[in-house]
């Protein structure tokens, strides 16, 4: 026999699927439920900490417990360089950028050295001099980002050239490829490694994520044709709110006589 925050779980978790508790709906108090079901409040938090877990609810601190919603999904394409490659808009905005028009994206870069990890991924000495670009990507109807991406490239390869910030930038900061072609660099191919994990505490807080729901992490690293690492970049999103989606062709194979 289930335990009775199960049961309890168990009855909430139907009503959210059922609609009877629609998404961003309040949940009834934790008093409340505890005189409905005849427990005691360990009990209903207990049952209350199991939806969480499951990203069913979502608790809003001094105001209660809501029904998460999860609405349309941000698609991170995986043809996003061949897009990102077409010449820019007459605003000197990336046409990728027209993928996510909804999404408001703060930019930022710093100069910093190449610590061990970043120095063995680029190939390069420590305290190698190096750009990094910040993207944030945000729907104006979420308080915190989607998506955080930090992208490194050489300073020495792309200082020279102009590399304005702008607010119509894409998310997942592929103005790379527009510097790298001005500085005379032609890009081969990009190799992405997709991970699902729980958000580290900092991921959590910065991308506003319940418990329960996992991030999608991305290591990025771009090759020019002589199969050199131009740029590599660590992309976060938030599992709930962000589909990778990937496309690949299919090899033909000839139809026997």
């Amino acid at each position: 026999m289930a335990n009775r925050y199960e049961q309890i779980a168990a009855d909430l978790r139907k009503q959210i699927e059922d609609g009877a508790l629609p998404a961003a709906a309040r949940l009834p108090s934790e008093s409340a439920l505890a005189l409905h079901h005849r427990v005691g409040l360990p009990t209903v938090r207990h049952a209350l900490n199991v939806l969480q877990a499951e990203g069913l609810i979502e608790k809003r601190h001094g105001r209660g417990n809501f029904v998460r919603a999860t609405g349309q999904k941000v698609e991170y394409v995986n043809d996003r360089t061949r897009r990102a490659a077409q010449p820019p808009g007459p605003d000197g905005s990336s046409r990728e950028r027209a993928l996510d028009d909804s999404s408001e994206v703060t930019v930022s870069c710093c100069e910093i050295r190449a610590n061990d990890e970043l120095a063995s991924r680029m190939n390069v000495q420590v305290e190698t001099r190096l750009l990094e670009f910040s993207y944030r990507g945000r729907r104006p109807k979420d308080e915190a980002p989607y998506s955080i991406v930090r992208s490194y490239l050489l300073y020495a390869m792309v200082a020279p050239t102009p590399t304005p910030l702008t607010s119509t930038a894409s998310p997942w900061g592929n103005e790379y490829v527009h510097w790298l072609t001005a500085a005379g660099i032609e890009l081969d191919h990009v190799v992405e490694r997709l991970t699902a994990r729980p958000p580290s505490a900092r991921e959590a807080a910065e991308l506003g994520i319940s418990p329960g729901v996992a991030v999608i992490a991305i290591q990025r690293t771009s090759y020019d044709t002589h199969d050199t690492v131009v740029e590599t970049a660590d992309l976060v999103m938030s599992g709930d709110r962000v589909a990778a989606v990937y496309s690949m062709p299919c090899v033909r194979t000839r139809q026997p006589c």
